[in-house]
């Protein structure tokens, strides 16, 4: 995985690149299964380095995609990073009460998740 840089990124938005590089886990099709929260790196960043990947910095998925519909627009490079946790909810086959799930950090269940639904390409997820 590539730290976040700001020397990095500016060097590829000279260089006229305007893409999006991924360091992200795929994407589950079953949005009741995970919760995936989102940074998005680009030259317009608070702050670079580890402390970019910090939950004061995530993003809902809703909001990765508007903020990459506005860095197209601009032709800016970004970084995506992506972090999933499996949701309490009944509708998923995990049993919190297995071993590998012991210390796992667990997402609300799909239906009391407060953030909104995505739109395409990762419509349902939220």
């Amino acid at each position: 995985m590539r730290t976040p840089n700001f020397e990095a990124i500016r060097r590829e938005r000279a260089e006229g690149r305007s893409g999006f590089m991924f360091y992200t886990a795929r994407v589950h099709p079953n949005p009741r299964f995970y919760k995936y929260y989102w940074w998005v790196f680009w030259s317009g960043s608070p702050v670079d380095g580890e402390e970019f990947l910090e939950d004061e910095y995530r993003l809902s998925t809703a909001a990765a995609i508007a903020l990459s519909a506005e860095l197209r627009a601009l032709g800016e490079p970004s970084w995506w990073y992506n972090h999933r946790l499996p949701r309490r909810d009944p509708a998923n086959p995990f049993d919190a009460d297995k071993t590998r799930w012991a210390d796992a950090e667990w997402a609300p269940a799909y239906d009391d998740d407060p953030d909104p639904i995505a739109p395409k390409p990762l419509a349902g997820h939220k």
